[in-house]
């Protein structure tokens, strides 16, 4: 039994050797976390294995691989999706490695940075392997205050192309949304420790979706996103964003052109045409019973007003 294995079970071990082993679920220190870590299906074990492989997090690899293995095995409704990632785990656990000597001496070094980020006010909402309930209620409010905050970050954003306001953001809450330093399901947290100075890259629509779920982002009604910086001062407290798009976009700003009639020499406005090219979006269209633009696309089909001239929505089309 490797070194690894064996302080795993000490250190979860249970009376009862059917249960579910103790502190599984904890996750105690929110200013180191990694976000993106999962279970979900073969995928995201994967991402899983990558995410852990990054220096600064090498130090407890195992520990988090085995950890979402151990949730994926004690979940009780597997789905395919959760078996493929239980294999997936397995595989990896199987081939594990204990660490050269080489790289213990690195990973005592991640770990000294890992109990610095532990006992600085970014932590100070952290708890114990037996967490109260107020604890845990303190943790979900905070992640969730964190969410409202991007949300409105981005808002802001949404018809402009200059950073956003500075916005008070709490570091609790901070930390509690986007995490410790490194490379994360949604991009990545960067620490620029002599300035004081945390920025934030947001990978696209996908990096917005992990962080705060595809059901707001398409609320958000943000079009082709590259991506958000989000720059945050951790002794002010505040954090401004900016959005840049990518350059073919689709936004309503782009969906009138102007193209060249060489018949008659003179330029004439005219309409790019956006019609769906597939039977999804088809389903999806409605007409504005005002100025007859059409609203294309799933993103679209729940707008209760026109996009283009602010009508209330009449009909279903």
């Amino acid at each position: 039994m490797s070194a690894s294995k064996e302080q795993w079970n000490k250190a979860h071990a249970s009376k009862n050797s059917s249960a579910i082993p103790s502190s599984l679920y904890t996750d105690e220190n929110p200013a180191t976390t990694i976000k993106g870590t999962g279970f979900k299906n073969e995928r995201i074990a994967k991402r899983t294995i990558e995410l852990t492989s990054q220096p600064g997090v090498r130090y407890k690899q195992y520990w988090t691989i085995r950890a979402m293995r151990e949730r994926a095995a004690h979940h009780p409704n597997k789905s395919v999706g959760i078996r493929d990632a239980i294999t997936v785990f397995d595989e990896w656990l199987e081939n594990y490695k204990e660490p050269s000597d080489q790289d213990k001496q690195l990973y005592k070094l991640e770990w000294k940075e890992f109990r610095r980020l532990c006992q600085s006010d970014a932590n100070k909402h952290c708890y114990g392997k037996d967490p109260t309930k107020e604890e845990l209620r303190r943790a979900r409010d905070d992640l969730a205050n964190g969410q409202k905050l991007l949300i409105q970050l981005l808002s802001s954003q949404r018809q402009s192309q200059l950073s956003s306001r500075s916005t008070p953001f709490p570091l609790t809450t901070f930390v509690a949304l986007f995490g410790g330093p490194g490379m994360h399901g949604y991009g990545s947290h960067e620490i620029d420790s002599d300035q004081g100075i945390s920025r934030v890259h947001i990978d696209g629509d996908e990096g917005i979706q992990e962080l705060i779920g595809a059901p707001k982002t398409s609320k958000l009604m943000l079009d082709n996103v590259a991506k958000v910086e989000v720059t945050y001062n951790r002794s002010d407290e505040l954090a401004v964003a900016a959005i840049i798009r990518s350059k073919q976009s689709n936004t309503l700003e782009n969906l009138w052109g102007r193209s060249v009639d060489t018949s008659q020499g003179s330029k004439k406005r005219r309409r790019i045409d956006c019609k769906p090219k597939d039977e999804e979006d088809t389903n999806s269209e409605w007409t504005c019973n005002t100025c007859t633009f059409v609203h294309v696309g799933s993103s679209k089909r729940d707008f209760l007003a026109c996009e283009l001239c602010g009508s209330t929505r009449l009909t279903y089309t």
